[in-house]
């Protein structure tokens, strides 16, 4: 038996959910990420964001806390101690940090991130 090559064997039309065709679809936002718990989603948003040129002020604050809820403490690390070396860092990265140091079993230096925060909220 020979198979035809002009028309199908099976059906006739093409399926009318074709997933190439996503015209309407729109990119979720950071806070509809985060509500639903959604961090890695959230990651990919905001590095592409970072990658585009696209970030605000608070993407790495929000790179490192999406970081710190996934258990990738490392990279929280990295992006909070980032954070500690800009002009003007918020009170809020030093706590943040010394989380990340504190669930990393490194004590001393979570101690001495918090004091740091401390001494930043009371100025």
């Amino acid at each position: 038996m020979m198979l035809s090559r002009a028309k199908p064997a099976v059906g006739g039309a093409p399926p009318q959910g074709d997933k190439r065709k996503k015209k309407g679809k729109k990119v979720p936002q950071l806070e509809e990420l985060l509500a639903h718990r959604d961090f890695t989603g959230a990651i990919a948003l905001l590095e592409f964001k970072r990658h585009v040129g696209e970030q605000d002020e608070d993407t790495d604050l929000w790179i490192g806390y999406c970081a710190f809820h996934l258990g990738d403490y490392k990279r929280a690390l990295e992006e909070y101690e980032a954070l500690t070396k800009q002009p003007g860092c918020n009170p809020d990265v030093w706590v943040n940090l010394a989380c990340t140091y504190f669930l990393l079993g490194m004590y001393t230096q979570a101690e001495q991130a918090g004091l740091k925060g401390e001494v930043c909220l009371l100025d």
